[in-house]
C-alpha cells in the first residue's frame, strides 16, 4: 500500500472516530437534558398535587368553621342539616390531616422538611382548638337534640351546661375564627415558601438546560470545525485528485486508442475491442500498392544511422499523408518498403482510381523531397487488383494485414519494375484505363505466374501532362 493511501486511510480513521465522539456527546447531552426535562415534569406534578392538598385544607378549614358557627346559631329546624355538615367536615378534615406533609416530603430534602415542620408545628395547636371546638359543638346539639323530647334528659342538658359554662361561652366563636383565621395563614406562608422553592428549582432547570443548549450548539461547532470542514476539504481534495486522475486516464486511453488506430483501421479496432479473437474478411476486389526506394542499401552505407532514419521517416509520412488523403489503408512498412491498399476495410468501388492517384502523387512529393534534402531518392512502385483475405491474427503485436494471390503479384509488379516507374497489373489497367493514362509494357514473365501483360501508368488524364520515365 502506498504511503498516499496509508496516509488517506489513517485521516479517515480520525475523522470516524471524532464524527462518532461528537454523536456520542450530543446524544447524551440529549439525554442529560430529558433526563431533568423528565424530573421537571415530575416534579410539576407533585407541585400541582401539593398545591391541591393545601387548597383542600384550607377549604376544609372554611367549611369547618362555616359548618360549627351554622350549627351553634342555626335554629331547630335547621340544626340537623348544619349538624350532618359539621360531622362530615370532622370525617374530611381527619381523612385529609396528612395529605399536604406527604407532598411536600416528595419533592423536598430532609433539610427542607426540617423548616416545614416548624411551620407544621404551628399548625397542630391550632389546628386542635379548631376540632376541639367543632367536636364540642357536636356533642352539643346531639345532646340538645335529644333533650328536647325528654324532660328529665332536658333537666340532665342544663345540668351539665351549669356544670361546664365554657361549652356555651360565645367567646369560643371568636377563638375559633381567629384559630381559622391563623390557620389559613400559616398554610399561605408554607405555600409561598414551598412556591419559591420551586421557582429557584425551575430557574436552576432553566440554567442547566441553557448550558446544555451552550454546550450541545458548542459540539455542533466544534464538529463543523474540527470534522465536517477537514473532512469537506479532504473530500475536495479526493475529487479534485479523481478529476485529475480521470482527465490522465482519458488523455492516456486518448494516447492509446490513437495509437491503436495507428495500427489496425477503426473497424477492425473496435471489433478487436468487442470481442477479441483472430479476423480474416474477405474482399472479392480490392487494389494493393506496394512501393520500394531503389538504392537503399547504398544510402544505408552512406548516411549515419539517425539521418537515414530521419530521410526515411520524412518519405513515409508523407506518403501516409497522401494515403489518408485518398481514403487508403496503410498496412506496413518493411525497411525501405511501403505498402498500402485501396478498398477495404470499408469497401470503395474506385479503390483502383484511388491507388493509381496515390502512385502519381508518391513520386510527385518525392521529387519535392529530393530538392528540400538535395538527394535522388528514386522509387519503385507496383499495382494490382483482384480478391484479397484481411485481417488480424496471433495475441501479441496485432497487425493488420493481407493474404492471397493479388498480393503477390503487386509485389510481383513492384520487384519487376524498374526505377521511376508505376508499374500495373492487367486487372489494373481494366479499372482505370478511363481516367489515367497507360502504356503497353507487354508480356513478361512474372516469378511463380507464367507470362502476364502489364502497363506503365503515365498520368492522370485531367493534368494531360505525361510523368517523366524517371525520377531526377
Amino acid at each position: 500500500m502506498s504511503a498516499k493511501a496509508t496516509s488517506a486511510k489513517r485521516a479517515s480513521r480520525r475523522f470516524t472516530k471524532l464524527y462518532i465522539a461528537s454523536l456520542t456527546a450530543i446524544a447524551l447531552l440529549s439525554i442529560v437534558g430529558q433526563v431533568f426535562v423528565q424530573k421537571q415534569i415530575a416534579r410539576q406534578a407533585t407541585d400541582v398535587a401539593v398545591l391541591t392538598a393545601a387548597q383542600k385544607r384550607q377549604t376544609l378549614c372554611e367549611t369547618l368553621l362555616k359548618t360549627t358557627l351554622a350549627v351553634r346559631l342555626s335554629r331547630p329546624t335547621n340544626r340537623e342539616q348544619a349538624l350532618l355538615m359539621l360531622e362530615d367536615s370532622l370525617q374530611r378534615w381527619r381523612g385529609t390531616r396528612t395529605e399536604l406533609r406527604e407532598g411536600l416530603s416528595r419533592t423536598l430534602s430532609a433539610q427542607e422538611m426540617q423548616e416545614v415542620d416548624a411551620q407544621f408545628a404551628r399548625l397542630t395547636p391550632l389546628s386542635e382548638e379548631i376540632i376541639t371546638t367543632a367536636k364540642q359543638t357536636a356533642e352539643l346539639a346531639r345532646e340538645r337534640q335529644a333533650a328536647e323530647g325528654d324532660q328529665s334528659l332536658r333537666q340532665q342538658f342544663r345540668q351539665r351546661l351549669r356544670q361546664n359554662p365554657d361549652s356555651t361561652n360565645r367567646l369560643q366563636i371568636p377563638r375559633l375564627l381567629k384559630a381559622g383565621a391563623e390557620f389559613n395563614q400559616i398554610v399561605d406562608e408554607i405555600l409561598q415558601w414551598y412556591g419559591n422553592k420551586a421557582q429557584a428549582g425551575v430557574a436552576q432547570l432553566r440554567m442547566l438546560e441553557f448550558g446544555l443548549l451552550a454546550l450541545t450548539i458548542g459540539t455542533l461547532i466544534l464538529e463543523g470545525v474540527l470534522i465536517f470542514r477537514p473532512a469537506i476539504r479532504k473530500l475536495e481534495e479526493t475529487l479534485h485528485a479523481l478529476e485529475m486522475s480521470l482527465q490522465q486516464l482519458t488523455h492516456e486511453q486518448a494516447k492509446s486508442e490513437k495509437l491503436l488506430l495507428n495500427i489496425l483501421p477503426e473497424p477492425i479496432a473496435n471489433r478487436l475491442k468487442r470481442k477479441p479473437e483472430a479476423i480474416a474478411d474477405g474482399f472479392t476486389e480490392a487494389t494493393v500498392l506496394f512501393a520500394d526506394i531503389v538504392g537503399f542499401t547504398e544510402l544505408s552505407s552512406r548516411l549515419a544511422p539517425k539521418d537515414l532514419v530521419r530521410c526515411l521517416n520524412e518519405i513515409f509520412s508523407r506518403f501516409d499523408a497522401i494515403a489518408e488523403r485518398n481514403g487508403l489503408e496503410k498496412i506496413k512498412t518493411i525497411g525501405d518498403a511501403y505498402m498500402v491498399v485501396g478498398g477495404l476495410p470499408n469497401p470503395n468501388p474506385n479503390h483502383a482510381v484511388s491507388i493509381a492517384k496515390m502512385a502519381i502523387e508518391m513520386q510527385a512529393e518525392l521529387q519535392e523531397i529530393n530538392r528540400l534534402m538535395d538527394e535522388n531518392f528514386n522509387i519503385r512502385i507496383g499495382i494490382n487488383t483482384g480478391p484479397v483475405v484481411a485481417g488480424v491474427i496471433g495475441i501479441k503485436k496485432f497487425i493488420y494485414d493481407l493474404w492471397g494471390d493479388s498480393v503477390n503479384i503487386a509485389s510481383r509488379m513492384e520487384s519487376h519494375g524498374e526505377p521511376g516507374e508505376i508499374h500495373i497489373s492487367e486487372s489494373t489497367y481494366q479499372q482505370i484505363q478511363q481516367e489515367f493514362v497507360c502504356d503497353l509494357r507487354g508480356t513478361i514473365p512474372i516469378k511463380g505466374k507464367g507470362e502476364m501483360t502489364t502497363y506503365w501508368l503515365r498520368s492522370h488524364k485531367a493534368q494531360m501532362r505525361p510523368l517523366a520515365s524517371s525520377v531526377m
